[in-house]
């Protein structure tokens, strides 16, 4: 996913613009492509992207 913001920060030409473009602050895409903070759903849906939990059986057996 870091990957993939670093390319859209490229291709809009710089943080800043892209953090406006997606409305999130600037500091928090430095922060994450800096890997000093873990990727926000706000940037995961800016790039496209959606956070959909998975819920799998605690134990096995459970799965019925």
């Amino acid at each position: 996913m870091r990957n993939r913001l670093a390319d859209a920060v490229e291709l809009a030409g710089s943080q800043t613009a892209w953090a406006r473009k997606a409305g999130v602050s600037r500091s928090i895409v430095s922060e994450v492509l800096s890997q000093k903070r873990d990727i926000p759903e706000s940037i995961i849906n800016a790039l496209g992207y959606i956070v959909r939990p998975m819920c799998v059986p605690a134990r096995k057996g459970m799965n019925r």
